[in-house]
């Protein structure tokens, strides 16, 4: 197949969940089939990585994102600052070129900010959506932990636009197939009648399989770890919270252990936190050296949408985790079979201590949670999987294709 993949930010580096979900599909599906890929940047040096995407596709198309309020103004007024700032009108265009010349089999869509460089493209080229989060949502629950009353207005706000936008969206374009992460995103769009049961699939997120280690942590202090990029919202209210109401508590037991933030852009309340025991690394060249190094990777995720890359990477190391609900939605983790869950803090904290003690119990669980990886979550799994639906949209066009041939006969 030709794919036109349309996706709203550089996939690489993919230092982000959002980035590495993208990038490692993309990866996936480039072994078997043909990529033209169309995508927004926001920093002049990610345009460096353009020519690294070239080894997995046909053709890159990177454009800059219009960030200027002054020059987006009049897009304003249709839509919410985060699907204005990336209508591109020139990017349209090409798009248009690549359908004509290209023989494109299919277009690939991430998230339905981007579908708005489609609406004025006339085609019967089936279409995939991927709703990697339901946005709009998302924008909902940083809104209700903002405490600067400005910030919240305008989250809810873009919230509430955002889903007029997204309602817009599924009913002016045709969507073959739409894909989400997560089962619980997916039953929330069907049941509110955003798309149709029989075109949507689920395609969760996955990790990369690993060579597990048999390095353990030699030293007396015990460490514990959480990863994840440090200006998304829901990642720094998580480390607050951890580092202020639950860390001291498992410090009353286990007076050695050191709490890492391992992740890029970390905002400067997140660097405040940094104490003797408390971490900051900014961005790192690999994780795995925490992760080998880690007695315990936790999520004290209060909000935030899909699935979450951070908690399958984890397991994927074979790694005891402590998540909230939030961490673990979408998931087959969500029954609290494998993974240890816990909402309130001194739960938490107390799930912590428990799982420090590396008891056969919690070590039995994580096996369990590895195998249950291992037959669900892989990206070669995910990918195998991706390519089916995407087959399934060309092969059904092509059936109502010579379907419609029949009739005029």
């Amino acid at each position: 197949m030709n794919i036109l993949w349309i996706t709203l930010e550089s996939v690489l580096p993919a230092n982000s969940g959002g980035r590495l979900g993208v990038f490692k599909r993309l990866e996936q599906v480039s072994k078997t089939e043909k990529i033209y890929l169309f995508y927004l940047y926001d920093d002049e040096e990610e345009l460096c990585y353009a020519k690294n995407l070239k080894e997995y596709c046909e053709e890159v198309y990177p454009y800059k994102r219009e960030r200027s309020l002054i020059k987006i103004m009049h897009k304003l007024l249709k839509y919410p600052y985060t699907v204005a700032s990336r209508e591109i009108s020139h990017m349209q265009k090409e798009i248009e070129r690549c359908i004509k010349e290209k023989a494109i089999d299919l277009i690939n869509v991430d998230f339905p900010h981007m579908c708005v460089n489609l609406l004025k493209i006339k085609t019967t080229i089936p279409i995939i959506l991927n709703e990697h989060n339901i946005e709009w949502k998302v924008y909902q629950t940083i809104a209700s932990s903002q405490r600067n009353v400005l910030k919240k207005i305008a989250y809810w706000v873009d919230s509430f636009r955002l889903e007029i936008y997204e309602k817009q969206i599924s009913l002016k374009i045709k969507f073959d197939k739409i894909t989400f992460v997560s089962e619980k995103d997916m039953r929330f769009a069907i049941e509110h009648h955003f798309y149709s049961q029989e075109k949507c699939k689920l395609i969760p997120v996955g990790s990369d399989k690993q060579i597990l280690s048999n390095i353990e942590n030699q030293s007396k202090r015990k460490n514990i770890i959480f990863v994840g990029k440090m200006s998304y919202a829901p990642n720094v209210e998580a480390v607050m919270w951890f580092v202020n109401e639950i860390l001291p508590r498992i410090q009353a037991r286990y007076g050695n252990v050191r709490f890492y933030i391992v992740g890029k852009e970390p905002l400067v309340k997140v660097q405040k936190l940094a104490k003797e025991n408390v971490i900051v690394t900014g961005m790192v060249d690999n994780v795995r050296q925490y992760y080998e190094q880690a007695d315990l990777v936790v999520l004290p995720l209060k909000n935030g949408g899909g699935v979450k890359v951070k908690l399958l990477e984890a397991i994927g190391y074979g790694k005891m985790v402590v998540s909230t609900s939030v961490g673990v939605e979408g998931t087959i983790y969500a029954d609290g079979e494998t993974i240890t869950i816990a909402d309130e803090e001194a739960d938490f904290a107390d799930k912590c201590i428990d799982c420090l003690a590396t008891t056969a119990e919690a070590k039995k669980r994580m096996s369990e949670a590895y195998k249950i990886y291992c037959e669900n979550y892989t990206w070669e799994k995910i990918g195998k999987d991706y390519v089916s639906v995407m087959k399934d949209a060309v092969n059904g066009m092509f059936f109502l294709k010579n379907e419609a041939e029949e009739k005029q006969y």
